[in-house]
């Protein structure tokens, strides 16, 4: 009866532990599934940041050139399928080997951020302003007309050249070069960028003052 007894008791006990066992191993198992999505939050934070780096310029505020030339990619694809027009501008800053030759390059830097600013702050929210050269910035304004576009870039070349930039007590004149293409059924990012490029110098080329008639 007692030898009974203990089995029953040995048994009874082999099952407590088993049981202590498990419990073990799914507490355990929790915290290892907490530590992995602690793990999947950071690596989804980290290529959220990628992602944003690889499409933001180095020294401005604004989308680089590879960013820039998907988007027109995209915007031609909308003007083929839904006929929605856009324009590309071509931004060339004014004077920046003077400003950089006699303020340094710290002052040149200041002042493609000050140009980057003002430009970013007088588009719309769906348009797209990036820096795509040392010098040079580009521009798409959705849903625009052509003509629409060259006055709405003889604003922003009075924008820019409205008010200089001071940096360490030194004015810095402003100003800038601006070319337009539309957007042409057929034609790539790089032939629509070469266009309104094209129509920059042109227009710097047939007048003194870079903010008469675009």
């Amino acid at each position: 009866m007692d030898s009974v007894g203990g089995a029953r008791i040995a048994v009874d006990r082999t099952a407590f532990a088993s049981v202590d066992s498990i419990d073990d191993q799914v507490r355990e198992l929790r915290r290892e599934r907490d530590v992995l999505r602690r793990e999947n939050r950071i690596l989804k934070i980290a290529v959220a940041e990628l992602e944003r780096v690889s499409e933001r310029d180095t020294l401005t505020p604004l989308f680089n050139r590879r960013y820039f030339l998907t988007a027109i990619h995209q915007r031609l694809a909308r003007f083929e399928r839904h006929a929605e027009s856009a324009a590309v501008v071509f931004v060339d800053v004014n004077q920046l080997k003077s400003i950089n030759d006699s303020l340094g390059h710290a002052a040149g830097d200041f002042a493609l951020m000050e140009i980057a600013n003002r430009l970013a702050s007088s588009i719309r929210a769906t348009d797209v302003a990036a820096r795509i050269g040392g010098d040079e910035f580009g521009l798409i304004l959705d849903q625009s007309t052509e003509d629409g576009a060259r006055v709405q870039v003889n604003r922003l070349c009075h924008v820019l050249s409205a008010e200089p930039a001071i940096f360490d007590g030194h004015e810095i004149q402003l100003s800038a070069c601006f070319g337009v293409a539309m957007l042409t059924a057929g034609a790539t990012e790089s032939e629509i960028l070469a266009a309104a490029d094209r129509d920059m110098y042109r227009s710097k080329q047939r007048q003194d003052d870079p903010c008469g008639d675009v």
